[in-house]
């Protein structure tokens, strides 16, 4: 019997196809704007066809002529749209924002591959904007479609990922039964939890480019990531600190932030700030607990992304470690946009979860 397959809407570097390879289905392909992202597809991916297009100026029925792919070809279409004009962190969110029309982009894949299941991954606040009446919109389109559609709200760490990052998760198929299933399967998940020190741990404390890990994978965690790695870590490089922020972040302990530095030290805008806000800014992570979740760079004025016992925001290794990319996946030479697209990635323990179940 063959295998599912599946092409990959806004692909990314691969977050949502790595996953649907971890759980035994054969990637066809992926297609997005960022030409970055389609080149780490492609590396990652050798089989399957990447092509960079601008779904917001390209029709879907054209590209899918270009990939040679009509109905019946595609078991599970999966979809990540980019997730900034729904965040709560974007205080000029809106369905104004031209990006929004991507999803209808997705709903024409839709019609004209009519797959058996559907994955869309984007964040919680897709869920609010509009006081709920996009998702909702949403859903009725996917209705309208045939298929039953539902979502849930889940949080990779449950999935095995080293990472707090809660997660809307849209599923839609020809069986209401099985959808209901596979929702409930996904809400009730629970796997053993992995903290930042379990995954990036065999990785070395200084960053080089020529790294070697410190010694055998001793979980399943790191066996998993280092499969088909090659023997030299790739990208264990980081973003470099001015001596200013190196002071401060000298002051914060392991599980610390902002609070721990001296005010004298602070940014002048965060010495006006209520110590209940911006718990994870300047904050280094702790060796024992997942991440915080990560954002599209490793800027320690943000968020958490010092490293547990370094002076030093973690590496673009390390910050794929905790989005459970593989070791072998290559990313660009610009730091700023490797950064940028393990930011952007879906975890790709979450997509296995979810489309284990859909297999």
């Amino acid at each position: 019997m063959r295998p599912p397959t599946v092409f990959d809407c806004f692909c990314g570097l691969g977050g949502l196809s790595l996953g649907a390879q971890l759980a035994g289905c054969e990637v066809l392909g992926g297609v997005d704007a960022d030409p970055s992202a389609v080149k780490v597809f492609a590396r990652t991916f050798p089989k399957a066809d990447a092509r960079e297009h601008d779904l917001l100026q390209e029709k879907p029925r054209a590209i899918l002529r270009k990939f040679g792919l009509v109905r019946g070809d595609v078991d599970i279409l999966v979809g990540g749209p980019p997730c900034q004009p729904y965040s709560v962190n974007n205080h000029q969110r809106s369905t104004h924002d031209i990006r929004c029309g991507l999803v209808q982009r997705y709903l024409e894949f839709v019609t004209t591959l009519r797959p058996s299941w559907l994955v869309i991954e984007n964040v919680p606040g897709f869920a609010s904007i509009e006081q709920g009446a996009f998702l909702r919109a949403l859903l009725r389109s996917l209705r309208a479609r045939q298929y039953a559609a539902d979502f849930v709200l889940v949080d990779a760490a449950m999935f095995g990922v080293p990472q707090r990052r809660r997660r809307l998760v849209i599923l839609a198929g020809r069986d209401p039964a099985k959808l209901r299933h596979a929702i409930n399967d996904l809400a009730s998940c629970r796997s053993n939890i992995i903290t930042v020190g379990q995954a990036i741990g065999d990785l070395p404390d200084r960053p080089s480019k020529e790294a070697l890990y410190r010694g055998p994978a001793k979980s399943n965690f790191r066996k998993a990531m280092r499969e088909q790695a090659p023997t030299k870590i790739l990208s264990h490089i980081g973003a470099g600190l001015g001596a200013t922020n190196l002071r401060r972040i000298s002051h914060v302990p392991p599980g610390g932030n902002w609070r721990d530095i001296p005010r004298h030290l602070l940014p002048s805008g965060m010495k006006r700030a209520r110590l209940s806000d911006h718990t994870t800014r300047y904050g280094r992570l702790h060796e024992s607990r997942p991440s915080f979740t990560l954002l599209t760079k490793c800027d320690p004025h943000w968020g958490c992304f010092v490293h547990p016992v370094q002076d030093r925001v973690i590496t673009i290794r390390e910050a794929a470690r905790l989005q459970s990319i593989p070791d072998r996946v290559s990313f660009p030479d610009s730091m700023s946009d490797s950064y940028r697209l393990i930011g952007n990635a879906v975890p790709p323990l979450l997509a296995k979860g979810i489309l284990e179940l859909l297999k």
